[in-house]
């Protein structure tokens, strides 16, 4: 358990799937249809618990240090320290959730415990804690998604986080779902950023809070990436925007000084990618947004990326915990009332674990919500010959889901978007459960007639121009050429060995997100026929891994192919 150790800093004159790719999705009728089977039909009722950029050079870092570090014997008189203890992108994981390895890591158990041990050391009269999260709190397990996050906003009400950001995956279920998630909470979920195409805020959008701490007054702004109206289904967002947070923050800021805090904290879902366990060579729109303020913060919380960041910019600490319960973020702001732009500063992002019991409140919490979904959740499916891991852009995990997804369509080609693999299997028994993590939005397959020459310049989008594939295919071999500098389809060669012709006709399956998206608008408009399938991509998988023979051995073929100059 370390941290960094920063001097007196001074007032900041200015500074600034993936992410996983986000994707859309609910519950639909047949997995409540599912429910029902399970005997599960008042599932939701019976809940009264109301592509990486140039690195960057970076300043070396100060020596780490212990996090339990004790102020100056004077410093009682002068500063309030100020322990903030942060996560994000929680995702719904009430439960543990394992690797490829088999080990299992986060889930609400380690993070309570963790947020306990860090708040263990810090009370009054001289410290307080302030417990809050980057945002993405909901979507990605059954037991939270089969209760549409019921259960996760009762475990962030006991166990008293002060507010959230909003991330793209509370948008979900639709603004109503939303809303009723809002009111449950205890705590603000704020959304500085996110206008009405008007440009007026949202009636139900919060801007920030301001919350006492001691002798303190700490301000609270929450923001969301402006790219996320492209990294969720559209139909969930119509008729909102998202933003430039910079000069929201400035504004919102320079009042929240007006009022009276003594330190701004900015809650950002938007994300970072680091080096060296999360402190150097630093990139991403976080860093970015650090860069561009003018206006003095004492802190920003990141999320979305689901990486470690545990940097600063301009003195400004920036954080990240991962993902799903698995770290804890813990900064120490030493606040001088009378100068609150002053602050002696120590950071750290801890890995979770159980150490400790947690609180046996929240731990009621998560039993509840598994047993309303375990019988459904343990389902056997199927076995896997060996474990099946999210590395780099292609891996058997993505061709095996891509496979599973032409064969329900019986197609000549399917594309499936890395950022909708959310989650590794381990090798042996697969359940129902485990493959809910895997694919747990819900989405429709379409199933898409067009010209050969359509379905070529669409398979030209899923290299991006100086990047890695960002999707996954079956059913074709797609060589590019990086010649020239830029990425060139140079080949597409179908799984009969003959080469794509323009001038055929061709099927292709994909899912409702990716064919909703700027790049899949080249297949829709040029369709001759639109198909949806009777299956969602969980059924598909499902059914899939059912029918193959036993144990599952996915496909380990290199699909997309970039020859280097």
């Amino acid at each position: 358990m370390y941290q960094r150790i920063v001097g007196i800093t001074g007032a900041r004159q200015s500074a600034n799937e993936d992410a996983p790719t986000a994707r859309g999705g609910g519950i639909n009728f047949r997995i409540m249809c599912a429910l029902l089977k399970c005997g599960l039909a008042l599932l939701v009722l019976t809940w009264a618990i109301p592509a990486p950029a140039q690195k960057r050079r970076v300043r070396k870092e100060p020596p780490r240090l212990p996090v339990h570090v004790t102020l100056p014997h004077d410093s009682t008189a002068r500063f309030f320290r100020l322990r903030i203890i942060s996560t994000n992108d929680f995702h719904g994981a009430l439960d543990p959730v394992a690797e490829a390895g088999g080990t299992p890591r986060g889930g609400a158990d380690a993070m309570a415990a963790t947020i306990a041990r860090a708040s263990a050391d810090c009370g009054p009269p001289n410290c307080g804690t302030l417990l809050v999260d980057a945002g993405d709190l909901f979507q990605g397990s059954a037991a939270s998604n089969l209760a549409f996050g019921a259960p996760v906003v009762a475990l962030y009400n006991r166990l008293g986080y002060a507010a959230t950001a909003i991330g793209n995956h509370e948008f979900d279920w639709g603004i109503d779902t939303l809303r009723a998630r809002m009111r449950e909470a205890r705590f603000g979920i704020l959304a500085a950023n996110v206008r009405n195409r008007n440009g007026r805020p949202p009636s139900w959008a919060r801007d920030d809070t301001i919350l006492d701490r001691g002798t303190l007054r700490i301000g609270i702004i929450g923001v969301i990436g402006p790219e996320t109206y492209h990294s969720i289904m559209p139909a969930r967002v119509r008729g909102l925007r998202f933003d430039d947070p910079a000069p929201i923050i400035d504004s919102l800021a320079r009042l929240l000084r007006a009022r009276g805090v003594d330190a701004v904290i900015v809650l950002a879902h938007s994300g970072a990618f680091c080096d060296d366990g999360g402190a150097t060579a630093c990139h991403g729109e976080a860093i970015e947004l650090a860069h561009r303020l003018t206006e003095p913060v004492n802190a920003i919380i990141s999320g979305h990326t689901h990486t470690r960041v545990d940097t600063r910019v301009d003195r400004v600490p920036i954080v990240q915990a991962l993902s799903s319960g698995r770290a804890v973020a813990v900064l120490d702001l030493a606040i001088a009332p009378t100068a609150a732009r002053d602050s002696v500063l120590s950071q750290a992002v801890l890995d979770a674990n159980t150490t400790g019991d947690p609180p046996a409140a929240a731990d009621s919490i998560v039993r509840a919500a598994d047993a309303r979904v375990a019988g459904l959740e343990r389902r056997p499916v199927a076995r896997l010959a060996a474990p099946l891991v999210r590395a780099g852009s292609q891996y058997p995990l993505g061709n095996m889901i891509a496979d599973a997804q032409r064969w329900a369509g019986k197609a000549d080609v399917a594309a499936v978007n890395n950022g909708g693999i959310r989650q590794d299997l381990p090798a042996g028994q697969v359940t129902w459960g485990a493959l809910f993590a895997v694919q747990p939005f819900g989405n429709s397959l379409r199933r898409l007639t067009v010209p050969g020459r359509a379905l070529r310049h669409y398979l030209a989008t899923v290299v991006p121009t100086h990047g890695a594939p960002r999707s996954h295919v079956s059913g074709v071999t797609l060589t590019f050429d990086r010649g020239r500098g830029r990425a060139h389809l140079a080949s597409v060669r179908l799984a009969n060995g003959a080469e794509l012709r323009d001038d055929a006709r061709y099927t292709i399956v994909l899912n409702d997100f990716m064919a909703t998206g700027s790049e899949g608008r080249i297949l829709t408009e040029a369709a001759t026929a639109d198909e949806t399938l009777a299956s969602d991509d969980l059924e598909v998988l499902v059914a899939y891994l059912s029918s193959r023979p036993q144990p599952v051995a996915a496909p380990n073929d290199t699909r997309i192919r970039i020859s280097q100059p």
